[in-house]
């Protein structure tokens, strides 16, 4: 048996009493931290959401993920790890009522992976996307296995799961998916700057954008903060902030807004027309029915 398929057997083994019988992603929260376990006994359409810093792991079943430009299939033993947050499409599928997905997620301690980082030699900073896929080998695989254990041991949380949780970075920043979780701690001003970029259409998705602007405030020409930027997201800049108003948006419908073109106008759109377009090819659904059904939200 190879390693990832003792380690996925170990691990569904560990989160079967958190492990949901129905239909529809389900995430319930563990004992441990910030570790979540994610199940389905069905296969879901696209759902767009943020994939936030995080390792996320298949223990069965597949999980595509799709940011902009990048694809990933995750099949059960493999593995992902994001350094900032990217708007993404996930779906699920080879899920079914006798074998449910299984999915376990762990956001990142940032200031935790920080201080492991610096402790290790440093390694050469290299453009990479913020996200990367691996899969659950026998370091990376062994050492989350370690801290997923300690859902049946309550008691030890808070005594071992600092040292797990260490010795797994410790491991992925060794691994393959090291270069995308050094962005995070990277001195790189380039990528420090296209992070900056990022997390400014964020925070800012109802503000127009000047590309040149953005491009003179990372040091770059407007054709290399494109192409950067694309190569770290996956996204344009201005298809990466569509998908954060997008987001905004539907969180704002499912917390019962008032209407739809009022939705529109505080994430930014200048046009109702446009938002609801963009927004049914986004989601699936024109807005007005998310409004009145109370919106649909997932991720994990």
């Amino acid at each position: 048996m190879s390693d990832p398929q003792r380690i996925t057997r170990r691990l569904l083994d560990d989160v079967a009493p958190w492990t949901a019988s129905g239909p529809g992603l389900v995430g319930r929260e563990t004992p441990v931290t910030r570790l979540m376990v994610w199940s389905s006994t069905s296969d879901t359409a696209p759902v767009s959401a943020v994939f936030e810093p995080m390792f996320y792991a298949v223990a069965r079943g597949t999980k595509v993920l799709t940011m902009g430009a990048n694809r990933f299939e995750l099949v059960a033993g493999a593995c992902a790890a994001s350094s900032f947050g990217l708007p993404y499409a996930h779906e699920l599928t080879g899920a079914a009522p006798g074998l449910p997905y299984v999915g376990i997620s762990l956001h990142l301690d940032i200031d935790r992976l920080t201080r492991v980082m610096l402790g290790m030699p440093k390694g050469e900073n290299r453009w990479t996307c913020a996200v990367a896929a691996g899969d659950l080998n026998s370091t990376v695989g062994d050492a989350f296995a370690r801290l997923v254990g300690l859902v049946n041991s309550p008691d030890d949380v808070a005594m071992l799961a600092p040292n797990y949780e260490s010795e797994l970075y410790y491991r992925l920043l060794q691994s393959p998916m090291g270069d995308t979780l050094r962005q995070i701690g990277q001195r790189d001003d380039r990528v420090r700057q296209i992070k900056a970029a990022a997390d400014w259409l964020g925070a800012n998705n109802n503000a127009p954008v000047v590309i040149a602007d953005l491009a003179a405030s990372a040091g770059m020409s407007v054709t290399s903060f494109h192409r950067h930027f694309k190569a770290v997201t996956g996204h344009s800049p201005l298809a990466f902030q569509r998908h954060m108003r997008l987001l905004e948006a539907r969180k704002l419908l499912a917390a019962g807004s008032a209407n739809v073109e009022r939705v529109a106008f505080e994430v930014g759109y200048q046009s109702p027309s446009q938002f609801s377009r963009e927004y049914k090819a986004m989601f699936g659904n024109a807005p007005v029915a998310d409004l009145r059904r109370g919106g649909v939200a997932g991720r994990g």
